[in-house]
């Protein structure tokens, strides 16, 4: 399904169609710098785990515990 789209890009869509675009691109800059240590264009598939890890969180305060899974959830499945 995402195989053609960087792991960054199908992250930024769904934060954004939940946060609104510049929060995400924000949000997205962060967390893949904190939890891997490099800006989103070079997060791999590989690392995507531990991205979404760290935004859980965040999203559990901004969307609520039970969207902000079905946020990572599908994120998840897009990237699988």
């Amino acid at each position: 399904m995402g195989e053609s789209r960087a792991p960054a890009q199908i992250i930024f869509e769904q934060l954004a169609a939940h946060l609104g675009p510049n929060t995400a691109r924000t949000a997205l800059r962060m967390f893949c710098e904190r939890a891997v240590g490099v800006a989103p264009e070079a997060v791999t598939r590989a690392d995507a785990p531990r991205v979404l890890e760290a935004l859980r969180p965040m999203l559990k305060t901004l969307v609520g515990p039970l969207e902000s899974d079905a946020v990572i959830s599908h994120i998840e499945r897009e990237l699988s």
